[in-house]
């Protein structure tokens, strides 16, 4: 039976529309697997010989206390990116086929997710040097797979807490703020995570502990999408909500542009995956201080960090022009819409978004006047440059998305896909590398300058940018609409 779901889902790959690009994306998403594999491989090395030999301390504890906050970041880091597992549920439904066994096949898809096997290049080879260095096997080994079951119960909870907005949030923050506690010194958190994550190194009996709850948590998921796989289920049922109109008549000095305005804020006040951006932007703006360590004390560090604290929510957002409004855009095609309005109002919608978050970033002068120059050139920069290239990158992304997946079964309900990221690397080092021409043409002042000079150059040159991104969207319109056309890309 499961032999049968596979060969479905190579049937659905090889005969949607673009298989070509398609494939040439899995070939680059594989570069990059390589990519973070060789890394990871690297962490594990500079993680036992760095923290033996640079402070002198026993590396299995210290990183089995600070696996807490790894653990937690996942989960955080999965709600954001990571797709819930992808099965095309309701052609199967009206086959003579066990409705267990296609939620089955969907949660062991689930595993086989970038989050969980890149874990595997640090903690094999981690575990490899721990028997070099004369650890005990066995402890080594339950270490070791109590490890696993952890990570695959944060992919299990990522299915559960995919709904559960406001405890995320409440997590996140909880998080932060141990992390910041012990950067200060006042509470120590790994002191009480070491003793529990070293318990099965010592006894390996305690494996069962982390294996019960994987299988708990293995076993809610389980329930939770049998219960959505019915079509006369409540959970498939969508909600009915009473929305008030909304007029924004403040929004009428914009002219043509202000129809498209408001229908983008009519969308992000009303829908749940859109307010989902403008979380990310405020997200986003906490993201540099993961940065503002010592070791991270680069000027480059600083350039890609004023690029994401200014633009978390011109990433999330713009990217996915015009995928947010992929499920009436053969409509809207139909109608008399002028493209460079429609264009207009997504870039003034997150030209908006980042000049709110460049005061709001305004904190990061405690750190150093520096970091904050980072910051407030990245947002020159975004606003110029990148809120264009959004645009653009937009005409070739072509990823549907449904707004009303969030009430499916193994629904995507993600604004993520690995095809934007590949597409955002370009947004993220041409900066670098201008910041770069500063710093060897005079200082590291000069290269912040330079960014916000190209950045008011491109806000300069808008109109004709606009003219340019116009023709490209026209020159795309047909393979776009083919695109939104298909339902299992």
């Amino acid at each position: 039976m499961y032999k049968k779901f596979i060969y479905l889902q190579w049937k659905s790959f090889f005969r949607a529309a673009g298989v070509a690009s398609k494939l040439a994306q899995k070939i680059l998403i594989g570069v990059v697997w390589a990519y973070f594999a060789f890394v990871f491989s690297g962490l594990a090395f500079i993680a036992f010989y760095g923290i033996q030999e640079e402070f002198g301390l026993d590396p299995l504890p210290t990183v089995s206390g600070f696996l807490i906050y790894a653990f937690a970041l996942w989960i955080v880091i999965r709600y954001f990116i990571q797709k819930m597992p992808m099965v095309h549920v309701q052609p199967l439904l009206t086959l003579p086929l066990s409705k267990k066994r296609i939620v089955h096949f969907g949660l062991a898809k689930s595993t086989i997710s970038f989050f969980n096997i890149i874990n595997l290049f640090f903690f094999i080879p981690f575990g490899f040097i721990l028997l070099k260095e004369d650890y005990n096997l066995w402890g080594v080994i339950s270490w070791g797979l109590s490890i696993g079951c952890i990570i695959l119960t944060t992919n299990f909870l990522n299915v559960l807490l995919n709904s559960q907005d406001r405890l995320l949030l409440v997590a996140t923050a909880i998080l932060l703020g141990l992390f910041g506690l012990q950067y200060y010194e006042l509470f120590d958190i790994t002191a009480f995570s070491e003793p529990v994550f070293m318990a099965p190194y010592y006894q390996p009996l305690w494996l069962l502990a982390p294996l019960a709850l994987m299988i708990f948590s293995y076993r809610q998921s389980f329930e939770h999408f049998l219960k959505k796989l019915y079509m006369d289920s409540d959970e498939m049922r969508p909600k009915k909500e009473v929305q008030r109109a909304t007029e924004l008549k403040w929004l009428d000095g914009f002219g043509r542009t202000s129809f498209f305005l408001k229908n983008d804020i009519r969308l992000i006040v009303r829908n749940k995956r859109a307010r989902m951006a403008v979380w990310m932007g405020v997200a986003f703006l906490f993201y540099g201080l993961i940065f503002m360590m010592d070791i991270y004390d680069y000027p480059l560090t600083k350039v890609f960090v004023g690029i994401f604290v200014t633009g978390g929510f011109l990433f999330s957002f713009g990217q996915f022009v015009p995928s947010w409004d992929s499920s009436y855009y053969a409509l809207m095609m139909t109608q008399n819409v002028p493209y460079k309005e429609y264009l207009k109002s997504k870039w003034w919608l997150v030209v908006v978004g980042t000049l709110v978050s460049i005061p709001l970033a305004s904190f990061y002068i405690f750190f150093s006047w520096e970091s904050y120059f980072a910051i407030l050139a990245g947002g020159i920069y975004n606003i110029g440059v990148n809120a264009h290239m959004v645009l653009l990158s937009g005409a070739y992304t072509r990823t549907p998305i449904d707004l009303n997946s969030m009430q499916r079964a193994f629904g995507d309900k993600k604004s993520f896909n690995a095809k934007t990221i590949l597409l955002g690397i370009p947004k993220i080092f041409l900066p670098m590398f201008i910041f770069y021409i500063g710093v060897l043409v005079h200082s590291k002042l000069m290269g912040f300058i330079l960014i916000g000079v190209v950045g008011v150059l491109g806000f300069a040159l808008r109109n004709l940018v606009f003219d340019w991104i116009e023709k490209v969207y026209q020159n795309e319109k047909y393979q776009t609409l083919a695109a939104y056309k298909q339902k299992n890309t």
